[in-house]
């Protein structure tokens, strides 16, 4: 599974579907959380003949609203599902207060995880 695919699933029932691949869609509907994500870099798992099918990618979740402490536990519900999921093995790398942008008015936060995809 990609990560991206388990990204979605794991989060999308839990913030109405409102979850996909940065950048934010336009029109979207800035009343409630928003979660994005971008992949940052992978590293392929290499045997000594080939690729295994397997990459450690490294993503980036965006939690995004209008309301600071609204942002701030939507964060803590991404940490808490992503760490309780078993769909795919994940790890916390950690978090990154973004503030405010000035653009689209929505605070946002980012969390960084290391995630094992199969490819094949």
């Amino acid at each position: 599974m990609l990560a991206s695919e388990a990204i979605y699933q794991i989060l999308g029932s839990i913030f109405n579907d409102r979850v996909g691949p940065s950048p934010l869609p336009e029109g979207f509907d800035k009343s409630e959380t928003y979660i994005t994500y971008e992949g940052i870099s992978s590293m392929p798992l290499m045997t000594v003949k080939n690729w295994t099918g397997h990459d450690h990618v490294r993503i980036q979740v965006n939690v995004m609203n209008h309301d600071n402490i609204e942002c701030e536990k939507a964060a803590i519900k991404v940490k808490r599902e992503m760490d309780s999921q078993s769909i795919i093995k994940c790890e916390f790398l950690g978090e990154r207060y973004a503030g405010l942008d000035v653009e689209t008015q929505l605070w946002q936060i980012q969390i960084d995880f290391y995630m094992w995809q199969i490819t094949c």
